[in-house]
């Protein structure tokens, strides 16, 4: 099936780059256990690879994937060569702040997901773990992978999940979500400084301990306030349109981790980046310079596969996410 290049312009994220050590093993699994479509395999540009600030004895190859039909929710698997490289989040803790923590899927059928994805190594941060979100039943894995890489796998129990027929097994990823120091400072500066609204913003502690699905002793579940924000940049707009490309903020307020954001950087292993689809590149960096924000990589122009010549550059958020903003150069 042929990838869906149409750009969500000022919508959600387009793409996540995950750095990874092995492409040839991820390719794979890509494949077999999350049955997305490979829809460009080959080597990084130089002129990307300048962008990215790296020097010139490092080369990269990579391969990009979708999910069926779906425009948004790419996923581009890189891996460098001659670059010294960190894991980000190999030894974190789900309480650790800084950097992407997880992409989130659903799945057509979860205990085939499970089951193919323990064989290949994978582990789990606990057993499946089935809860009431806003009237929905819903069962979350969080898997990770080598390098650290994390993916938080729903299945819908009831109702039923609607509009998703393109899935085979994974999903491509709806939303992203990262453990923030302050959910209030990463929502702001995602507000004021990106202009994205919520589609969540609020607080929650639980009365009686229950069974969490990110690890925490059952025991310390009423000891912590879950501070939430899901944003993006059409804010609240109706679901369909917000279904795909969110970010989603979490602050566990009573627990404190290590905050792992200056790890966050090219070329090192995790979840590293998304890729944001603006009307003006040359525009929005202005745009959001002039609101404070500082600017992580300069306005360039590269040829990124397979869109053709973009416009980019990027900023980082609190906790050290890459944000690439891109428009067709012109």
């Amino acid at each position: 099936m042929a990838m869906n290049l149409a750009l969500d312009v000022d919508g959600g994220w387009k793409e996540a780059i995950t750095i990874v050590h092995d492409l040839a093993w991820w390719v794979d699994v890509a494949q077999t256990e999350f049955a997305w479509t490979l829809g460009h395999h080959g080597s990084v540009g130089r002129d990307v690879i300048e962008a990215w600030g790296l020097p010139d004895q490092v080369s990269a190859e990579e391969a990009l994937f979708h999910c069926g039909d779906e425009a948004q929710g790419f996923v581009r698997f890189i891996a460098f060569k001659g670059a010294q490289q960190i894991r980000i989040r190999a030894g974190a803790m789900p309480w650790d702040t800084g950097g992407i923590f997880t992409l989130m899927l659903r799945a057509r059928e979860i205990g085939a997901v499970t089951e193919g994805l323990l064989n290949r190594g994978f582990t789990m941060i606990t057993d499946p773990v089935t809860f009431d979100y806003n009237g929905q039943i819903l069962t979350n894995i969080i898997f990770r992978g080598p390098d650290g890489i994390g993916f938080g796998v729903y299945e819908r129990v009831k109702p039923p999940l609607a509009g998703w027929l393109h899935v085979k097994r994974l999903s491509q990823p709806f939303n992203c979500m990262q453990i923030v120091r302050s959910r209030d400072a990463t929502r702001d500066f995602h507000r004021d400084v990106l202009g994205f609204g919520p589609f969540v913003d609020n607080d929650s502690r639980n009365a009686t301990p229950i069974d969490s699905n990110f690890g925490f002793p059952k025991n310390l579940t009423t000891q912590y306030t879950t501070r939430a924000a899901i944003m993006h940049p059409r804010g609240r707009f109706d679901v369909k349109e917000r279904d795909n490309g969110r970010v989603e903020l979490i602050e566990w307020h009573g627990f404190e981790g290590c905050n792992l954001a200056e790890r966050a950087i090219v070329p090192n292993l995790g979840h590293l980046m998304l890729r944001w689809p603006v009307t003006d590149a040359a525009a929005k960096v202005k745009a959001v310079a002039a609101k404070g924000a500082e600017i992580f990589r300069p306005l360039a122009t590269v040829n990124v596969a397979p869109y053709g010549k973009l416009a980019v550059f990027s900023i980082r958020t609190p906790d050290g996410v890459i944000y690439e903003m891109f428009s067709p150069a012109k």
